[in-house]
């Protein structure tokens, strides 16, 4: 795992998504050291650290313990920030330790354990990301990473071209880690209910992109609904990428949460 550290004060800790490192959050982390000590990590395996071996320890328990390891290093808690996979992580290590955090901002949570499986809303999304997720690791098998990563982004905007119309150093981000796409959908994600999210008392806020697909949407609602007074925020003309899409809204949104704390 590996970090940059930027500005002055409490310290909020960024943590990326599938594919990403670090340097997604630079414009976000420009907005923010003003008013923080910002620390953005690159999670095990991504840019700049090594690419995963075939035997790599790759999930989110492991990435939840580096996580960890680096907030008992901090000895301060922290506002933690997580987006899309990163959100998931973030959310595991607060309820593995909830003393090390200060607040809580899922961006895009991906909680599938959180929505219903009767809702018929998400039928046709279950579908859709099952095909998905069963193209890209036809991809990786035949060892087109690249490929998968353009699988992966596209489902994740919304349909073809999604990951074409994204900011260019972004895409070429995403492709620097396009060997951690096989490990990222090699072990299932933690079962996180209700329950589990109820348990929180600490302030939480969960932001999703206004043109989202249906299951990021859904998720976020219902992790606002489950985590006891947390807030919720849209950012327009964002789909799931919204850090990288809307940085400076993203990050008003989020200092306007933290100006509250």
């Amino acid at each position: 795992m590996t970090a940059f550290a930027t500005g002055q004060g409490q310290t909020i800790v960024l943590v990326h998504g599938a594919l990403g490192d670090y340097r997604q959050w630079q414009p976000i982390a420009d907005c923010l050291q003003s008013h923080f000590r910002v620390v953005a990590l690159s999670r095990r395996h991504h840019w700049p650290n090594d690419p995963p071996a075939t035997a790599a320890v790759y999930s989110v328990e492991s990435h939840r313990d580096d996580l960890l390891a680096l907030l008992q290093a901090l000895g301060e808690p922290v506002h933690l920030v997580g987006h899309s996979y990163g959100a998931v992580v973030v959310l595991s290590a607060v309820l593995a330790e909830p003393s090390l955090a200060r607040s809580l901002i899922l961006i895009e949570p991906p909680l599938p354990s959180l929505l219903s499986s009767t809702n018929s809303d998400l039928e046709a999304e279950h579908a859709s990301r099952a095909a998905m997720v069963a193209t890209l690791k036809h991809q990786v098998a035949a060892g087109d990473n690249a490929g998968a990563a353009v699988t992966l982004f596209d489902w994740a905007q919304g349909g073809t071209g999604g990951f074409a119309a994204l900011p260019g150093a972004s895409r070429r981000h995403l492709l620097a880690n396009a060997a951690t796409i096989g490990p990222t959908y090699s072990t299932p994600a933690p079962h996180l209910d209700h329950m589990h999210l109820a348990s929180l008392r600490i302030p939480a806020l969960i932001l999703n992109g206004a043109r989202t697909r249906p299951v990021y949407e859904l998720s976020g609602l219902a992790a606002a609904a489950s985590i006891p007074n947390a807030k919720s925020a849209v950012i327009a003309d964002a789909r799931h990428m919204v850090i990288v899409e809307r940085p400076d809204a993203t990050a008003m949104s989020m200092l306007e949460f933290l100006a509250l704390q």
